[in-house]
This record gives structure tokens, C-alpha cells and sequence, in this order.
């Protein structure tokens, strides 16, 4: 996949301001099939598969049995099938911990990866290009929503996704009709803009939407509540699932020890992953101690200054506190640092 077509900072502003075109087809695709699909994949999961209908997705977290994250994804429900999107380095970990609690039930995991691909178009003007590409079907109307259409005869999966901070669409697409698509998608936009865009602006987009990404903000040493995902990904009132004794326990102590943040920096220097932040020497009992590391960090485009996640002690977490990152102060803020309503260059 394209880093970048020449200008990374312009490619991140076309999403801003207009539309973006990004061949993600490295992420992982897994579909399941079978009669017990439904009844399997709500086992292994955070979030309520069985609510689901054809047409409707979700996010979730695949944990272990001591809940810590083993893979995140976006899951969607089919007429016949689950399909599942996740990162490709946590693709074939994911399929061998399905495969493993399958036994007698009837359901079949099939790894899409290398036969499916993935384009996607994200911002402002996405609805539009996206509405002339499959008309007359309109397109998917909320976020994890999706429509299955087939324009000049290619079998297209279409579903909502917002990981920029702006409207957007995944295209699952066969990957022999990857370049077909690619070009029409070109044509049609015309006064809409659409840009290729590569993966270093959708990571400086992504970061700026404070959407934490598996791999880089989250791992297997981590809680899904300590990247603030309880909300979106956890459903509460859901039948077992593994992990789900451990977070049930958490929500009832009510906090986590750390918590992923936003972080805004003083200076041009851009932070390296894994990085210490440290209490500022004002900061009684506290100063000069590690109470956090780095997990991503960029130049914002939008917002014109150094931007950073990372997760904080607990006590430390309130939006506006100054901490130290290599001995410059940045302030800690919530996520997103960006929402649609900022001003975009």
C-alpha cells in the first residue's frame, strides 16, 4: 500500500476538505458462515452480535479470558454471512483463536484477505461520489452500516466508516476488480475532488479523530476500557462472552489505573513511540516521575501543531493538566483533538 502519492499534509487536507481515495486492501478480512454463526461470534466478543440484522454492524474486541485485547474489529451482518475487518497483523491470530472453540458447531471461517481488496473513500464529498458510484441503491445512511450492490457487474460490499472524524466509506471489492473500481471512482468525482491519499495521512487523520489503533495504542497488555472504548465496543447486559468476568469486575470497581489520552506539545519535534511523560517538576510528590508513555504522535495539518496518545496514570488524566514529554510541556486533552466543527485548512 502507498505510504503517501507525493504530499502527505495535502492528502490529509483533501479529506478535510473534500475527499479522500485509499487502498487499504492489506486489512484483514474474515467471513463466517453457518448456521451457529450468530450464536458463535456473540461468544467471542465484547459487543452484542445477536442484535444485529442484515444490513447493520458494530465495533467489538476479541479478548482473552483475563479480558486484555487480542484484536479489534469492525463486524457487519450480511443475509448469510459475518464479516469481519481487522487489522492484518492480528488477521491470522484471530483466525486460529476462532478456529480453536468452533468444535461441533456449524460455522465456517474463510480468510478474504488476499481475494478481497479494500478501498475507501472518507470525507466531506465521500457521500456524494460514493452515491453516483452505486446508484440507484443510496448509501450506507449511519456509521458500521452497509449495503451490498454490484455496478457494471463487480460485486461491491459498501459500510459506513468514520476512523478520519469525517464521513466515509469502505469499498470490499474483489481484488481482480481493485483497478476498475479505483479509476471509475477517479472519473466520477469530478467537482468533488477526490484525491488518492496514502497511509501517512490516514494515520495523521486518524490520530487527530483520536481513533486508537491496534498494534500502536493497544495490545495484549491492554484493557479495552484503558483505551476508552467501553462505550462503543463493551455491551454490559449481553450473554457470556470470554473475558467477560473481568470486565464486568472492572466496571464495578469503576476505573482503570491508566487511560488513553490526548496529548498537545509545545515545540516542533514530533515524539517517538513508547516515549516517557513525566509529571512536571511543580507537581507535588509527583515530579520528574513516569506516569505515562507515548503510543502515537504527529504534526497535525488541521490543527498546526505537534498532537500525541498515550496513556496516563489515572491521576493525571484531566483534560488541560501540563505534563513533561523530553522535557517539553504538553497538555494533557481529551479525544478526539479534532471533531468536524474545528476549523479546517
Amino acid at each position: 500500500m502507498a505510504r503517501s502519492y507525493g504530499d502527505a499534509v495535502t492528502e490529509h487536507r483533501a479529506v478535510r476538505k473534500k475527499a479522500g481515495l485509499i487502498d487499504q486492501s492489506h486489512r484483514g478480512k474474515l467471513r463466517l458462515t453457518g448456521r451457529d454463526r450468530i450464536d458463535f461470534l456473540h461468544g467471542m466478543v465484547t459487543n452484542d452480535i445477536k442484535k444485529l440484522t442484515p444490513g447493520n454492524g458494530l465495533y467489538a474486541i476479541f479478548t482473552t479470558d483475563k479480558a486484555k485485547m487480542l484484536a479489534d474489529a469492525r463486524i457487519y451482518c450480511l443475509p448469510d454471512a459475518l464479516w469481519i475487518d481487522l487489522e492484518s497483523e492480528a488477521t491470522g491470530k484471530i483466525y486460529k483463536h476462532l478456529d480453536k472453540y468452533t468444535l461441533a458447531s456449524d460455522v465456517i471461517i474463510e480468510n478474504l484477505t488476499e481475494t478481497q481488496g479494500l478501498l475507501s473513500v472518507y470525507g466531506p464529498s465521500s457521500s456524494e461520489i460514493i452515491t453516483q458510484l452505486i446508484a440507484p441503491a443510496p448509501p450506507p445512511p449511519k456509521e458500521y452500516s452497509t449495503t451490498s450492490v454490484a455496478p457494471g457487474g463487480v460485486s461491491i460490499l459498501v459500510a459506513r466508516n468514520e476512523i478520519t472524524g469525517e464521513v466515509g466509506y469502505d469499498l470490499y471489492i474483489p481484488m481482480d476488480e481493485l483497478a476498475v473500481i479505483w479509476n471509475r471512482l477517479l472519473q466520477i468525482s469530478g467537482p468533488h475532488g477526490l484525491q488518492p491519499v496514502g497511509l501517512e495521512a490516514l494515520n495523521s487523520l486518524r490520530i487527530e479523530a483520536g481513533i486508537a489503533r491496534y498494534g500502536l495504542d493497544m495490545d495484549e497488555s491492554n484493557f479495552p476500557m484503558e483505551a476508552g472504548l467501553e462505550a462503543k465496543a463493551i455491551s454490559y447486559t449481553k450473554g457470556c462472552y470470554i473475558g467477560q468476568e473481568t470486565i464486568a469486575r472492572a466496571d464495578a470497581q469503576g476505573r482503570m489505573n491508566k487511560r488513553l489520552m490526548g496529548l498537545e506539545l509545545a515545540g516542533e519535534s514530533v515524539p517517538k513511540k513508547g516515549q516517557p511523560i513525566q509529571a512536571p517538576p511543580e507537581r507535588p510528590g509527583a515530579e520528574g516521575r513516569v506516569i505515562g508513555t507515548v503510543t502515537s504522535a504527529v504534526k497535525s495539518p488541521t490543527l498546526e501543531k505537534v498532537i500525541a496518545m498515550g496513556y496516563l496514570h489515572h491521576d493525571f488524566i484531566k483534560p488541560g493538566i501540563e505534563v513533561l514529554i523530553d522535557g517539553r510541556p504538553a497538555a494533557v486533552a481529551a479525544l478526539p483533538l479534532y471533531k468536524r466543527d474545528s476549523p479546517s485548512l
